[in-house]
């Protein structure tokens, strides 16, 4: 490992205003632009203000992921087309040998031939739009996600199905936490629409601790609806089990029901829920019981990530009954 941080320390170039890098054969001018990058500013979750450095900056081709765990997972999962570069703090390099995802970073950098530039921490602080970058960013192509169309057959992954849908999920830091807890939980796939709900961005991604350059994403485009989605799911075998509070009269204690299915489970807005055309297209709806009145609900991440653990813990318990049984 040491020989390969001192081998990949030494290819690393530093980002001034004449520098250029190796790519290939071919050397290439590090480009500058005196223009502010719009990618992290602007939106719900993202960085609030512009903070001039008064220099220009590193051009941008793609957007900027920034943070341990999203540079680290897009560098391995390889699911971006394109990897234009990596930036990394003056001290990141000398930090790598006795931190464990540092040294990953740099050695996989190392491996996938990514250009790599020693900068500033002001720069990456531009760079990540004010966001916390501990120290590296990465300058990458769009993700891309697999379209969801009623003519197209998905890979079943397991044997007993479970998707997880989020309607019109619009804050980032909550997108990212459910992405991050359904990665973790083992789900398939995770769908969204295009329309009404939070864009993949480098925030989603820092959010999920880096899950979202992982997990099995799948989009339902404009053309098509949620509801359109729920009738072929249905028509797949599967059951459809929507969540709400306890005041709707047609809700069911998750405490009461165990699920045996092919399940899609919706999370509605943090705000309206799910809305009376997918209520009324859910098998069940479910609602988690709390002790408290003052307070009667949960942050849409927070509840995701009770009512997914517990439909998976109800599903192994009810499998692990029903070995028990056929073993008898």
């Amino acid at each position: 490992m040491k020989q390969k941080l001192h081998t990949f320390v030494n290819s690393i170039t530093l980002a001034t205003k004449n520098t250029k890098f190796i790519d290939g054969s071919s050397k290439q001018q590090l480009l500058y632009s005196t223009s502010v990058p719009s990618y992290n500013y602007g939106l719900s979750g993202q960085a609030k203000y512009k903070r001039s450095l008064g220099n220009n900056l590193p051009s941008v081709k793609g957007e900027v992921l920034f943070g341990l765990h999203p540079v680290l997972l897009a560098l391995k999962s390889q699911k971006r087309e394109k990897i234009h570069g990596i930036f990394i703090e003056d001290k990141f390099q000398n930090e790598g040998s006795q931190h464990k995802v540092k040294s990953e970073i740099l050695e996989v950098a190392s491996l996938c031939k990514v250009p790599v530039f020693i900068v500033k921490a002001d720069v990456l602080q531009q760079l990540s739009g004010s966001r916390p970058h501990q120290g590296v960013c990465l300058d990458v192509s769009f993700l891309k996600i697999t379209e969801w169309s009623e003519q197209k057959s998905l890979p079943r992954t397991s044997s007993l199905p479970f998707w997880l849908l989020l309607h019109n999920i619009q804050d980032p830091m909550n997108f990212g936490a459910i992405l991050r807890t359904a990665y973790y939980l083992g789900l398939d796939n995770i769908v969204f629409p295009s329309v009404n709900s939070c864009k993949l961005s480098p925030v989603v991604s820092k959010a999920s601790a880096g899950a979202m350059e992982v997990a099995s994403l799948i989009n339902i485009p404009v053309t098509s609806s949620e509801t359109l989605f729920c009738k072929w799911w249905h028509r797949q075998g599967g059951q459809v089990v929507g969540t709400g509070t306890g005041s709707n009269t047609r809700t069911v204690d998750i405490n009461s029901i165990h699920m045996t299915e092919p399940t899609l489970l919706i999370l509605g807005n943090e705000g309206s829920g799910m809305g009376t055309k997918l209520e009324n297209i859910c098998d069940i709806v479910v609602s988690i019981p709390g002790s408290n009145t003052s307070v009667d609900s949960l942050n849409v991440s927070v509840a995701a990530g009770i009512l997914m653990h517990w439909i998976k813990s109800s599903r192994n318990n009810r499998q692990n009954f029903s070995a028990q049984d056929t073993e008898v």
